[in-house]
């Protein structure tokens, strides 16, 4: 069943005075632990600061708030991702945690420049989307040399021009341990432990203390059994790789491995209840082998199936291409899976100022819904628009769900300006841009603020012509 924690749950395990130790009440501090914004390691040094039978109540309260699937870290410093975490199947039931990162190949065999310039290529990737950046996540080294200095100095390379967290793809021990030792103290994945090769790489991941991935060609029952024997030899730090098929209807049984080794984990089966790999690359592969003709098949066979098992549990997963058509759909399914439906993606209700506005400049507002105003700024930094925009707080609705829900009144946008101290007075001008979903509310708008509107187009892509066909007013 799936888990899911209450503050009432929390709030037994935690000191009474929390006002003086956290500057909080006792039932907030629940409330934050229960829904993640809060993580019980970031409150252990206090439990520690405490008498002895605290550590007790520490302990229970740290087992209780554990994730069902494991949370694993890979990489060191600001660019660590963490994997795994999520408590449900269905991101309505609660949500998803930890959006899955995206790692891209290089090769052993690369020449310095190919290769540099690939890294290059990789970190500098990102698409502005809703007031953040879009990033590629890691690098998947794999040795095709199959020649551990080779691979070990491919590997002290990166690491001399990439802080992103590594992936060593290798099932020999040997090559394995080269690349351990050139990243030692980078906390990197390997990829990956086998039946064959069981023995030396559980003694590789225990002794370097990184993370490991094992993998069963498909098998879910000899992928359960080497996750089982890994934990009785002491490793706890899993990743799971529940195989990847080539195209076809072949598709259909990978997808399905995922959703029920999720489905295992998330209904308590402790030797499947860790993140999930998935291996788009390998589609890419047997793709461009079947299609010699035309590569760009590959490109979307691999597109397609990133973006496929992101949202069917893939927790991490290794691609190809570097193409902006290969790119964008895997970024863009991989942020709106993990973004918490319980909480709308809002901006700050502010003024916000566009260019180098005057007190002739143009005064629009829009809601604080996160991709209204965005997209709104976006359209009118693409005109060299001076003006200025308020984001009225409708809690995040976009314009016509707030109008028609009543969050967006006439009463609630003069409120708005009000808290801003705007000042209409010391305009040369009193009027006021309404967006087209909110024409209803002019009237309302005009009695209410003791301004004049006009009332602007439906789609702020239209802005700019408008704006040349409308401003200034004409009195």
């Amino acid at each position: 069943m799936a888990k899911q924690i209450s503050p009432l749950d929390v709030y037994p395990y935690l000191p009474d005075n929390c006002e003086t130790l956290f500057e909080n009440s006792k039932m907030a501090i629940a409330t934050q632990l229960a829904g993640r914004k809060l993580k019980v390691k970031e409150i252990r040094e206090i439990y520690e600061q405490l008498p002895p039978e605290f550590m007790q109540k520490y302990e229970k309260l740290a087992e209780l708030l554990k994730p069902t699937i494991c949370e694993i870290e890979i990489g060191t410093g600001i660019r660590k991702v963490i994997i795994g975490g999520d408590d449900v199947m269905f991101r309505h039931t609660l949500s998803f945690y930890n959006k899955p990162p995206i790692a891209v190949d290089v090769w052993d065999t690369m020449n310095d420049s190919e290769l540099i310039e690939r890294i290059e290529k990789i970190q500098s990737f990102r698409k502005f989307y809703v007031g953040a950046f879009l990033n590629l996540d890691m690098i998947a080294v794999r040795s095709t040399s199959k020649n551990p200095a080779v691979f070990k100095n491919c590997v002290e390379k990166i690491i001399a021009h990439s802080d992103l967290p590594l992936i060593l793809c290798t099932k020999d021990p040997k090559i394995m341990l080269a690349g351990l030792e050139a990243s030692e103290g980078q906390n990197p994945l390997m990829y990956a432990c086998d039946a064959a090769n069981r023995a030396e790489m559980t003694k590789l991941a225990l002794d370097f203390d990184v993370p490991i991935v094992i993998s069963a060609n498909g098998s879910l029952d000899e992928l359960k059994s080497l996750a089982a024997t890994l934990q009785n030899d002491g490793v706890s730090k899993i990743v799971l790789d529940p195989g990847m098929t080539s195209w076809g209807s072949d598709f259909k049984n990978t997808f399905q491995r995922f959703i029920k080794i999720r489905k295992a984990g998330i209904d308590g089966d402790s030797d499947l209840a860790f993140p999930m790999i998935a291996l788009p690359i390998a589609v890419r592969k047997s793709a461009a082998e079947e299609n010699t003709e035309n590569p760009i098949i590959s490109d979307y066979r691999e597109t397609l199936v990133a973006a496929s098992l992101t949202v069917r549990y893939a927790d991490l997963m290794i691609i190809h291409g570097l193409e902006g058509h290969e790119l964008l759909p895997i970024v863009h399914a991989a942020d709106m899976i993990y973004i918490d439906p319980r909480t709308p993606s809002a901006v700050e209700s502010k003024l916000y100022e566009i260019g180098t506005p005057d007190a002739a400049s143009p005064v629009l507002f829009t809601t604080n819904f996160a991709l209204t105003y965005y997209t709104v700024e976006s359209d009118l930094e693409s005109a060299n628009f001076n003006g200025y925009v308020f984001a009225v707080n409708t809690g995040g609705l976009g314009v016509e769900a707030a109008v028609a829900g009543g969050q967006l009144t006439a009463d609630v946008i003069k409120q708005n300006f009000e808290n801003a101290a705007f000042d209409f007075e010391k305009r040369t001008h009193k009027t006021i841009i309404i967006p087209g979903l909110a024409a209803r509310l002019q009237s309302d708008i005009e009695k209410a603020m003791e301004i004049s509107s006009l009332v602007g187009p439906m789609d702020s892509g239209r802005l700019a012509k408008w704006l040349e066909e409308n401003w200034p007013p004409k009195n």
